[in-house]
C-alpha cells in the first residue's frame, strides 16, 4: 500500500507544539525569572520567528546558528528554525572563538543569533566567517555580563518583522535534517552530527516516557540545550504539555 495522508504521517517534533497548543493553550509553557508564556503565546512567538526567518530570505535547508545559554530564544529556536525550513545549529557557549568560527564555516551557517553576553566571541572572528550574512543580537534582560550590542538587529526587533499567523511546515521527508549538533572536538576539530525530524521525534518521546513526564511536570533546565538539543527534552517537555 502506498503512503497517503490516511495511513502515513511524517514524524516531526514540531507536531508536539501544534497539538499541545490546541489542548493546553492557556497552560504555562515557559517560565524565565519574572517572564512567563502560555502555550498559545509560545506558539505565536515560534511562528513569528519562522515567519521572520522566511521574510529575511531563509531557504529550505539553510543553516541557522544560535549561540546563547538556556534562555527562551533557544527554546523558540528548536521549533521556529525547522518550521521555517532551516536546520538548527546550537553552539556550545563554552567554546573558544576559533572553534565557533570553525563550526559556523563548516556548517555553512547563513544567519547567527548571539547572546550579547557572548558577543565578543563572534566579533573576534566576524571577518573570518565565510557564509554568515547576518548576526542578530539576543538581549537577555537578566544577563550578568551583557556586552554592548554588535552591529545588526536585536532579537525582538527581528521577530517583529514576522507575523504570528501559523506557518505551514514544508516537510517532504521525515528524514530531512532538523539540526546539526557538533561534538566537543576532544580528538580533533568538532564534527557535525546530522539529526533528522524522525530521530528527534522518537528520541523526544522516548525521553518523556523514560522519566515518566506528563502535563503536571515542571522541567528545570540544567542540561545545556546546545548539547544534543538538550537530549531532546526541548521537544519532549512540549510533547506532554509540561512547563519548562
Amino acid at each position: 500500500m502506498s503512503a497517503n495522508p490516511v495511513n502515513y504521517h511524517h514524524l516531526t517534533p514540531l507536531s508536539f507544539l501544534a497539538r499541545t497548543t490546541q489542548v493546553f493553550p492557556d497552560k504555562e509553557a515557559l517560565v524565565y525569572r519574572e517572564q512567563r508564556w502560555t502555550y498559545a503565546q509560545f506558539s505565536a512567538r515560534v511562528n513569528q520567528l519562522a515567519s521572520a526567518l522566511k521574510k529575511w530570505g531563509l531557504q529550505k535547508g539553510d543553516r541557522v546558528a544560535f549561540l546563547c545559554p538556556n534562555i527562551p530564544p533557544m527554546s523558540e529556536a528548536h521549533f521556529g528554525v525547522p518550521l521555517a525550513g532551516g536546520v538548527l545549529v546550537a553552539i556550545n557557549i563554552r567554546l573558544a572563538a576559533q572553534d565557533i568560527r570553525y563550526i559556523l564555516n563548516d556548517a555553512g551557517v547563513s544567519i547567527v543569533f548571539v547572546d550579547t553576553e557572548l558577543a565578543p566571541l563572534v566579533a573576534e572572528v566576524r571577518s573570518q566567517l565565510t557564509t554568515v550574512k547576518e548576526v542578530v543580537n539576543i538581549v537577555d534582560p537578566f544577563a550578568v555580563n551583557a556586552q554592548e550590542i554588535q552591529s545588526g538587529l536585536e532579537y525582538e526587533s527581528f521577530l517583529a518583522t514576522g507575523t504570528t499567523a501559523s506557518v505551514e511546515l514544508d516537510l517532504v521527508d521525515e528524514n530531512e535534517l532538523i539540526s546539526i549538533n557538533y561534538t566537543s572536538g576532544t580528538s580533533g576539530k568538532p564534527k557535525g552530527v546530522m539529526y533528522t525530524h524522525r530521530g528527534a521525534y522518537l528520541n523526544a518521546l522516548g525521553e518523556a516516557l523514560e522519566v515518566g513526564m506528563d502535563s503536571r511536570n515542571v522541567y528545570l533546565w540544567t542540561l545545556p540545550m546546545f548539547h544534543c538539543n538538550g537530549w531532546c527534552f526541548t521537544w519532549g517537555v512540549v510533547a506532554v504539555g509540561g512547563t519548562q
